[in-house]
């Protein structure tokens, strides 16, 4: 029925104006949304109007008259991004969802603010970054929350372009010296706290989840003492094969132990005996596009959140549309997805050229109670040659940032350098764990580190932890 009152609006519209309606070549046939199949009769089409499942909108003649109103099944979203310098001469914009594909931005502003609309169906619209990027290579970047939206609705969304500075960092980092460990070489890839001296370390070359319980004994003064292990039963006990264990993490009020497996792109629970738990994280299929051996590594848990916090070690083969892109994803306590921010990491001062060994990324990172992350940075290099050669040539170089993803409103994280270190010849440490670990008489915090050898890799280097002490 509403059909045909649409159609004799029309034509008589069409009339009064003068013009030359042909009834019989107009054809109005509604579809679904959701498979654009047409809608197969009036009664069908009244009740999707019913259902208020089409956004009105009204066409007019030249003059103003109302010819007809209609309604559609999409939403609106209108977007007016403050913030960029008039002068930068941007030439492309780009909207970056957490989820989904890249949409290029076709108008570049001249006055500095930005200012489009969008059109998309119901459903959800994740969360997105807007990245303006200039000839030189600079770039400005705002983070847009997600919408739920609703047909028949239109969405406004302001926001401000952020540079990539990112404000001083208000935390206090004293990195204490390296202690050499007197254990049996490993592959020491991760570490997190229990309480007191007890530390729970992953060795990615045992099988099941790798599990090993560390002492750790650290005085007064932030210095380790003497350093024990003992292999967990369910790891010694583990069948299979290796799984690549590479991060962990302790969730006190589960009594469980979450480990990462880059061979496998997933996170599964473990008790403190090392035995499965027939836990996981619930990994979003987009994550697992890595590349080879550069996937899961970093993990991290915070009670006072509630979160865990995971990246791939290497930018996914899909992220190309900035260099050195990561995409930091949070779960909550039952580990479910629990929001996503891009970082980029720093430039490498090396290649993998001429080389042995060669690792840049993201290995690790540390959950503060406060919501923020430290998210460190390594860059390993072993030059071709003799042991010599290879003593002379090698070095580590470590950075630890510190990024806000409750409070920060750019695109790509602004991050804080907390601190940095260099190790090479006579102390080359390969560091791919950190945890925040006990808080000393002063008020200070132990952000303890552990490093992978490579079971000694010939002799280039050795078991080492190391505690940076922030205030």
């Amino acid at each position: 029925m509403m059909k045909r009152i649409l159609f004799s609006v029309l034509s008589a519209a069409l009339a009064a104006i003068g013009c030359k309606a042909q009834p019989q070549q107009t054809v109005y046939e509604p579809v679904r949304f959701e498979d654009g199949t047409p809608v197969s009769g009036d009664s069908e089409a009244d009740a999707l109007f019913a259902q208020d499942r089409f956004l009105t909108d009204t066409t007019v003649t030249e003059k103003g008259d109302t010819i007809f109103t209609v309604r559609h099944a999409s939403a609106f979203v209108h977007m007016q991004l403050e913030g960029l310098p008039a002068d930068a001469g941007i030439e492309r914009i780009s909207l970056i969802p957490t989820e989904g594909d890249i949409t290029e931005i076709s108008v570049v502003p001249e006055s500095g603010t930005l200012s489009w609309w969008m059109m998309k169906g119901p459903g959800n619209l994740p969360a997105a970054a807007v990245v303006a990027q200039a000839p030189d290579g600079r770039i400005w970047s705002v983070r847009l929350q997600a919408i739920d939206l609703q047909p028949g609705t239109a969405y406004q969304r302001t926001g401000a372009f952020l540079s990539p500075e990112a404000p001083a960092c208000d935390l206090r980092a004293t990195p204490l010296a390296a202690t050499l460990l007197d254990i049996d070489p490993g592959e020491y890839s991760g570490i997190t706290w229990l309480g007191g001296s007890q530390f729970v370390v992953v060795d990615d070359n045992l099988k099941g989840g790798g599990i090993i319980r560390f002492s750790i004994p650290i005085d007064q003064n932030g210095i380790i003492g003497t350093v024990r292990k003992q292999v967990a039963p369910g790891t010694e006990a583990a069948e299979g094969k290796k799984r690549d264990t590479e991060g962990v993490a302790f969730v006190p009020s589960q009594s469980l132990l979450y480990v990462t497996s880059e061979k496998h792109q997933e996170i599964r629970g473990y008790d403190l005996n090392g035995d499965d738990a027939g836990m996981a994280l619930a990994i979003p299929e987009d994550l697992k596009g890595i590349e080879n051996n550069r996937g899961f590594e970093a993990l991290t848990y915070n009670e006072a959140t509630g979160l865990f916090w995971t990246t791939t070690e290497a930018p996914l083969k899909k992220d190309t549309f900035l260099p050195r892109i990561l995409r930091l994803q949070g779960f909550d306590r039952e580990g479910k997805p629990a929001g996503r921010f891009f970082y980029q990491t720093g430039e490498p001062a090396q290649t993998s050229e001429n080389t042995v060994a060669y690792v840049f990324g993201v290995p690790t990172l540390a959950a503060l109670d406060d919501g923020r992350l430290l998210v460190l940075e390594r860059e390993v290099y072993v030059p071709k040659g003799s042991l010599w050669e290879k003593l002379q040539g090698a070095f580590t170089d470590i950075h630890i940032y510190l990024v806000d993803p409750v409070h920060d409103t750019a695109g790509i994280l602004r991050k804080s350098l907390l601190c940095s270190f260099t190790t090479g010849a006579l102390n080359l440490a390969n560091f791919e764990g950190m945890c925040l670990g006990p808080t000393l008489p002063d008020g200070s915090r132990c952000l303890v580190l552990i490093a992978d050898s490579q079971k000694g890799s010939g002799g280039l280097t050795s078991e080492y932890a190391k505690v940076i002490l922030l205030q």
